[in-house]
């Protein structure tokens, strides 16, 4: 990698006290209650955050195996630590998770343009960036996973486990943003083997560029919709758009062929119209989609398979229907009644809140999946989506 590790390391190290001095400020501008509060106890919170950045910046360096055991101690201690602020300063429940949120935010924006000035090359950039956020958001979630469960005497039993499944959801943040990050990635490299080719060809590369726009443009808008699902639990469906489901089955399909390159994957889309109209949000469906693909190509154990993406419209009940079907290792009888359970995963690093989250989308605009699988056979996930077909709304739609 073109970069020198020791004088990012201390570019990196050096930009704490500007970080924690732009949390403040940030947070004192808010409001009086806030600057008091930093007033107050600035030593104290010095004290941590500064400790939790210079450990955190290590991390960027470690060896794969250290880097993943990191995430799991920084996500514990989080909550540990958000037990004891809680039982310090528990009456503070708004302003001490708007701080943890401000200074993840504050931290990735100053690291980012230290990273982008030091380090040319793309594939470097990306995996410091990615382990920012993963490492980030590791101990955010910790965090207030710990702060919240102080609040559980104070609230009835259903509101005590919307709030554990608000926490779970946040700490899925990491593994959701992967798969945008994974495309971005490998536009990316595509762009750059482009580049090394003897004939430039721009109007390719500027497609390839425009794809991973998009994507920066939707795991913004992702990071968005975690924030919003954290507040209230659950989307706002007024916000909902016609929009045409192939569409954006072919957007998926481009980026997963880009992540099956190098693997016998063979990947069969079949459907017979260009256009199934449903009410709901695009990006989120692609993101349902993509993170359904991903957990397909997971489940080939010699990188080799098929998978058959089916898109048909059941007329009796006005549903757009797509199955998901692929020959993998499957999934164990006893463990496929719990797969939408937030933190339930079958791999030894998922998250399990990948399908979780899946359902909570496709339901929130009136639709359903469900999980078919068998071991040593292959899993089947059927998507079903209300379909559109009111005149008026097809005439806004090509509009």
């Amino acid at each position: 990698m073109a970069y020198s590790e020791n004088e990012l390391r201390a570019s990196l190290i050096s930009a704490v006290p500007i970080i924690l001095d732009r949390h403040y400020q940030s947070l004192a501008g808010k409001n009086t209650e806030f600057a008091l509060f930093i007033t107050m106890h600035k030593e104290m919170l010095d004290s941590s955050f500064r400790d939790i950045l210079v450990l955190m910046i290590e991390a960027f360096f470690m060896e794969a195996e250290d880097y993943v055991r990191y995430l799991d101690v920084q996500q514990r201690e989080g909550a540990q630590q958000g037990v004891f602020m809680a039982e310090l300063l528990g009456k503070h429940y708004d302003l001490m998770l708007e701080m943890s949120k401000d200074l993840n935010l504050t931290a990735q924006n100053v690291m980012f343009r230290i990273i982008e000035d030091q380090v040319d090359d793309s594939a470097g950039r990306l995996l410091f960036n990615e382990r920012l956020v993963e490492c980030n958001w590791a101990r955010f979630t910790g965090f207030a996973q710990g702060y919240l469960s102080n609040k559980n005497q104070e609230i009835d039993s259903l509101h005590e486990q919307k709030i554990a499944v608000m926490g779970q959801m946040a700490a899925g943040m990491a593994h959701e943003i992967r798969n945008p990050l994974a495309s971005i990635k490998g536009f990316a490299q595509l762009v750059n083997n482009r580049l090394n080719e003897p004939v430039i060809k721009a109007a390719e590369l500027r497609t390839y560029l425009d794809i991973t726009i998009k994507e920066i443009d939707n795991l913004n808008k992702l990071v968005t919709d975690f924030l919003v699902l954290s507040r209230k639990g659950d989307i706002v469906t007024n916000d909902g758009e016609i929009f045409n489901v192939i569409e954006v089955v072919h957007r998926v399909i481009n980026i997963v062929n880009q992540l099956i390159l190098s693997d016998n994957i063979v990947l069969n889309v079949n459907y017979s119209t260009e256009q199934l109209l449903t009410l709901g949000s695009a990006s989120q469906l692609e993101q349902v989609f993509l993170n359904i693909l991903k957990n397909s190509i997971d489940s080939f154990t010699i990188y080799s398979g098929r998978i058959d993406v089916t898109i048909t419209v059941q007329a009796e009940t006005s549903q757009i229907v797509l199955i998901f079907a692929d020959n993998g290792v499957g999934i164990p009888e006893d463990k496929l009644n719990r797969i939408f359970d937030p933190f339930f995963t079958t791999k030894q690093k998922g998250t399990g809140i990948g399908l979780s989250i899946c359902k909570q989308l496709i339901e929130t605009y009136g639709g359903q999946i469900q999980v078919d699988s068998k071991v040593h056979v292959g899993t089947s996930v059927k998507v079903s989506l209300p379909l559109v077909n009111d005149p008026v709304y097809m005439d806004e739609a090509v509009l």
